[in-house]
């Protein structure tokens, strides 16, 4: 990065020069606008080196903020970089148009950005929420928070009365519906359990089963709102200003888009609820480890993170990990605990569910990203020798790869019929080193193929494909007569339904993902207090498993964790996560 290292009028000169030609190259790829925002951007960075030359900061924070800058640059311009018309787009019609303009313009990003993270890493050390800030224990504030966040989230219940069932979750439903044990593990057992009970619950009081799929929405909005409201709580209760406390509950509860997860028949929502109470749990530990209350309450979050959703097993095994690199001899206890849910886990989802006839998932769904790669190969005419074309062409024929190959989508491809799953499987490493062996010499190929797939885990500011989802509807795939009720508009004669659907956006999911990043980038830069990297581990955890086996480019709800717990990616740098928090004697506590 540019250094000023002398006042010289000669040096700012030819520094301002420099930032004045980054600023112009940036400007010109990204289209921000006139020669205006070329020059104020240039400037603006020369104030920030300016200050950064005054205010020293250690070579540590400068090596972190210089990573991230880089980084986030890249995405921001390979994000400005991409062509997509939707989920099923061809190869023609989805694509990275990246080149040597790119790599330019997003250097010169990184150099204007640096100062900016280094004002902020600046901030974030003169502004630490200690523990004399901190607030003493009080239920009756998390109890309003969260009466206040499930009120405003009433409309949207009576509105599209009975639930959203959509998608996957109207799959399931149907799953639910059926008699006798679950055929397969792919929709999650517990899940369709989880249906049944409520259903039955439902035909207790009603014989429509609208009912039951409500009473289940209604319950699954409760313990969102906790989940968003014990977020809120921990903010009061690590003394950030009650504005921002009493904030971060208002904007759960007038937001749409958490309302609408609410009351959607998917996995996602309450899994990424307990994943965002791992992550307090976890900022709750003591610093000389866990006690036998607390090793109870984490066995049973993880067991529900391993049992609501198939790469939950996937999510606890990378956080045990983190573990056990930041708390060492300490981490000791909370393995075991780990461990054992982990064992249990793979019991009672091998041996048990294969005593039971439960199907397990095939092998395909983990290979998402390997068989858009090979696709993408293929489709871009890449030489084959005969035994890779004898292997592939074995497990789907070429014109299948190419017909079923869509770079922002890989449910054509991974569930093509006409797939042998069961070679496959049983030609697993074989597929493994085919898939090697074309890495090298497409190496351009795979990186862009794993980059259209994974877009909206890392594209900042995109609001693309299935950002809003389909949330909000009902999908009848078996013609059982499931149909939405507006309530509101049978009790007053008006209804809010348009208006509570335009009310559903939030932060873009890739620009959420590069928030959490941020938030990790100046814990390590300020060098001290490491263990709260230990509470992202939760998210970085479900995105990194998501990043291995992503089905498809843009939704949002597969990462939902990053958006709950959103308040608290936001804070964690100026937090610590010591466990002494005295409140001063001469300071006067109120408890809202």
């Amino acid at each position: 990065m540019i250094q000023l290292s002398l006042p010289a009028k000669s040096k700012t000169a030819a520094a301002a020069v420099v930032l004045l030609a980054c600023a112009w190259s940036v400007n010109y790829k990204l289209e921000l606008g006139g020669p205006i925002i070329t020059v104020a951007a240039a400037a603006a960075a020369l104030y920030g080196y300016r200050r950064a030359q005054s205010h020293a900061a250690p070579v540590r924070a400068k090596v972190w903020c210089g990573i991230y800058t880089v980084l986030v640059s890249l995405a921001i311009v390979a994000g400005r970089d991409v062509h997509y018309i939707g989920a099923r787009g061809t190869a023609e019609e989805n694509y990275l148009d990246w080149g040597l303009d790119s790599l330019a313009a997003s250097l010169a990003l990184a150099v204007l950005l640096y100062p900016a993270l280094l004002a902020l890493y600046r901030f974030t050390v003169r502004r630490p929420l200690g523990a004399a800030e901190r607030r003493p224990p009080c239920r009756r504030v998390l109890l309003v928070m969260w009466a206040l966040i499930f009120v405003c989230w009433t409309p949207y219940l009576l509105t599209f009365y009975p639930a959203g069932i959509v998608g996957d979750g109207a799959l399931t439903l149907e799953e639910a519906l059926a008699p006798g044990v679950p055929s397969g593990n792919h929709w999650v057992v517990l899940v369709i359990l989880t249906l049944r009970f409520f259903l039955w619950l439902g035909s207790l009081f009603k014989s429509d089963p609208h009912f039951g799929v409500f009473l289940y929405a209604v319950a699954q909005s409760l313990l969102l709102a906790l989940a968003c409201a014990a977020v809120s709580y921990k903010l009061w209760r690590l003394g950030a200003p009650r504005w921002a406390a009493w904030g971060s509950a208002a904007m759960y509860a007038l937001s749409g888009f958490f309302a609408s997860y609410g009351m959607v028949l998917w996995k996602d929502t309450l899994f990424s609820a307990a994943v965002v109470w791992l992550a307090l749990q976890l900022w709750e530990l003591k610093e000389n480890g866990p006690d036998w209350k607390w090793c109870v309450r984490f066995s049973l979050t993880a067991l529900f993170l391993c049992f609501w959703r198939n790469n939950g097993l996937y999510v606890l095994v990378l956080c045990l990990a983190a573990v056990a690199v930041l708390l060492r001899r300490k981490s000791v206890r909370l393995l075991a605990c780990g461990l054992a849910v982990v064992v249990f886990t793979m019991v009672v989802t091998g041996p048990v569910y294969d005593a039971l006839h439960i199907r397990k998932d095939s092998i395909s769904e983990s290979l998402s990203i390997p068989l858009q790669q090979i696709a993408a190969t293929i489709v871009s005419g890449a030489e084959l020798t005969e035994e890779q074309q004898e292997f592939l062409y074995g497990l789907l024929p070429r014109e299948e790869w190419i017909a079923s190959y869509h770079p922002s989508l890989s449910d054509d491809l991974k569930g093509n019929d006409l797939l042998d799953t069961q070679q496959l499987e049983a030609r697993f490493g074989e597929f493994l080193k085919v898939w090697a062996q074309l890495l090298p010499a497409n190496f351009g190929t795979y990186v862009e193929a794993y980059l259209m797939q994974t877009l909206g885990f890392w594209q900042p500011g995109a609001f693309l494909g299935n950002y809003n989802d389909y949330w909000i509807g009902v999908q009848d795939v078996a013609d059982r007569g499931w149909h939405l009720s507006d309530w509101i508009y049978f009790l007053i004669g008006y209804s809010p339904a348009q208006t509570l659907q335009r009310n559903t956006r939030f932060v873009a999911s890739g620009t959420a993902v590069w928030l959490m990043i941020l938030a990790a980038v100046l814990i390590l830069a300020q060098g001290r207090d490491r263990r709260r990297l230990l509470i992202l581990a939760p998210f970085a955890a479900s995105w990194a498993v998501l990043m291995l086996a992503v089905p498809i480019a843009y939704s949002y709800r597969y990462i939902f964790m990053l958006a709950v717990g959103f308040p608290l990616v936001c804070v964690l740098p100026f937090c610590s996560t010591r466990t002494s928090s005295p409140v001063p004697s001469n300071r006067k506590e109120t408890c809202i």
